[in-house]
């Protein structure tokens, strides 16, 4: 994280350079009426270990900068269809948007800036060229909506002393683990891995708005990796996301966590392999947070309600009854821990120098908003509820950050699976489904692309009609999000936090989920998609 000093050298050479660049023109073609900078000072350390062997040990400092410089005016300027289409690798801007990362700003640092203003200013004026041509012979219905809304001026400089990150430490602290892993029994590939992420946000514009932020991720990872006779891999995680090292368990704890997930692993190999399911479900509160962020949270971002290209799902749906159980869902960045534990989603301004704010989703089970940037929604009275993100270089866009989902109405996660044992009974099925665990997520929100979501599973069991669980795999859920939002039935008494990372157009960025668990009458489940390699040939040395 960057110290006092070298803030408070950069912030005034970035203050300047945005105001020299509304000097620019070109004859013929709009000026700029705004330009602000999001730089970022990252410092990375990663360390991945195999049987008590290094495989990768690195430091790495970078200085990434997101200009953002636009021409015409607030009410109409260059950004089309949300901003979603910006992020061309091939810009000249994106080639440029990494600065010296010396302590002390010196020439190469204005110069690099600089660099960035001139390549930002040229693609401006070509996109709002295309812009404009665009509109000759398409219909855009986001016409009469202001393209960025202002904020007043504020100074907001916040200084930090960042967490020693002991590097030997862990390189010791993942060689170890990573034999313990290695010796399991049945175990066929294993590693440990450990990242610590610190960040330095300085975010300056025209509008007179100076806000620093500083913000640490941490990972500790182990992977285990078991190749069964039918030359398909199972495999079981470990995954610690937080933002405080004394979050992070010794190695102790650490090897019980392992050898729980061993357990699993060994359970799976064991299990039943399914190809298909389609039936009652109960989500523990994990894969239900997930299906929630899938299904729901990247269809309420707002960017998406300004692209032609987007199915937009909930699109003038406020107010309409989206869920047949009383669920509310917020996202509240503001929230700094959760029982306990620091949400890695926290932020207090976002990446556009918007104010993070809460902001009710759905009420009662009826949507009541989006998540939004400064990009207008709707002709007057708009203002932004602090949602625009980004990773590096991207243009912000609408993302979320701490979703909350709560029911009114719960129940103990007992009663949940006693409600499941009679869904099944009257759907007169075989069995139903219990998914504990999940380790990723994706969807597809565009006109072109089916309206569904995916979530991988981890570790789930077949529950029978008479309480008997049997471990299950070789499939992952699916589904389209207003079926599988309608699908829910009842709400668990109990939440928990996730800590993770999710990725879409702006790139990766930190998200934390707080999630009961969730009973649904139906879900669709489609086999895995499996590469079966061959045994080895030699058993493992010794």
């Amino acid at each position: 994280m960057l110290n006092r000093s070298a803030i408070d050298a950069i912030i005034p050479l970035l203050r300047r350079a945005a105001t020299r660049a509304l000097r620019l023109k070109v004859k013929g073609f709009p000026r700029p009426y705004y330009c602000s900078f999001l730089l970022r000072d990252i410092e990375n350390f990663t360390v991945q270990a195999r049987r008590g062997s290094i495989y990768k040990n690195s430091s790495e400092r970078v200085r990434p900068v997101f200009c953002d410089l636009r021409v015409g005016s607030y009410r109409y300027d260059q950004v089309a269809h949300g901003g979603l289409n910006d992020e061309d690798e091939d810009r000249e801007s994106v080639s440029l948007s990494k600065l010296p990362i010396d302590t002390r700003v010196n020439d190469e640092f204005r110069h690099a800036v600089w660099r960035v203003v001139e390549a930002r200013f040229r693609e401006a004026l070509t996109d709002y060229n295309t812009k404009e041509a665009l509109s000759i012979s398409t219909f855009d219905a986001n016409r009469a909506l202001p393209s960025f809304t202002k904020l007043p001026p504020l100074h907001h400089v916040s200084y930090s002393h960042p967490e020693p990150v002991d590097e030997e430490k862990w390189v010791k602290f993942c060689k170890k683990a990573s034999e313990f892993v290695s010796d399991l029994p049945h175990v066929s590939q294993s590693w440990v891995e450990f990242e610590a992420c610190q960040e330095t946000k300085i975010f300056v514009s025209t509008e007179k708005r100076i806000i620093v932020q500083h913000s640490q991720t941490l990972a500790l990872i182990a992977t285990m990796k078991k190749l069964l006779r039918d030359g398909s891999h199972i495999e079981q995680d470990v995954v610690i996301n937080c933002c405080e090292m004394e979050e992070l368990p010794g190695l102790a704890r650490f090897e019980k966590l392992v050898k729980e997930k061993h357990e699993l692993l060994l359970r799976m190999a064991r299990g039943r392999k399914i190809h298909a399911y389609s039936g009652p479900a109960l989500l523990m509160p994990g894969p239900a947070g997930l299906l929630f962020h899938e299904a729901l949270g990247h269809r309420l971002e707002g960017n998406r309600l300004l692209s032609n290209d987007e199915g937009q799902t909930f699109r003038d749906q406020v107010g309409t009854q989206i869920l047949n159980v009383d669920i509310s869902v917020r996202d509240n960045p503001r929230m700094r821990s959760f029982n306990g534990q620091r949400c890695a989603g926290y932020y207090r301004f976002d990446d556009e120098g918007s104010a993070a704010t809460p902001t009710l989703l759905v009420e009662g089970g009826k949507l009541n908003d989006f998540l939004t940037t400064r990009a207008a929604l709707k002709k007057r009275g708009f203002s932004s509820n602090g949602h625009a993100r980004n990773k590096d270089s991207q243009r912000p866009v609408s993302r979320m950050g701490v979703l909350e989902i709560e029911g009114k109405k719960t129940v103990p996660l007992e009663e949940l699976k006693r409600k499941l044992i009679r869904e099944i009974r009257r759907q007169k099925k075989p069995y139903g489904m219990i998914i504990y665990d999940t380790s990723s997520g994706e969807t597809e929100t565009t006109r072109h692309d089916p309206q569904a979501f995916y979530g991988e599973i981890s570790y789930a069991t077949l529950l029978y009609p008479n309480g008997k669980e049997v471990p299950v795999r070789g499939v992952n859920f699916v589904g389209t999000p207003l079926q599988s939002l309608h699908n829910i039935t009842a709400v668990g008494d109990q939440r928990e936090i996730d800590n993770s990372f999710c990725g879409a157009e702006s790139g990766f960025v930190p998200v934390s989920t707080i999630s009961p668990a969730l009973l649904v009458s139906h879900l669709e489940l489609q086999a895995k998609d499996e590469v079966r390699v061959a045994q080895s040939l030699l058993p493992k040395p010794r």
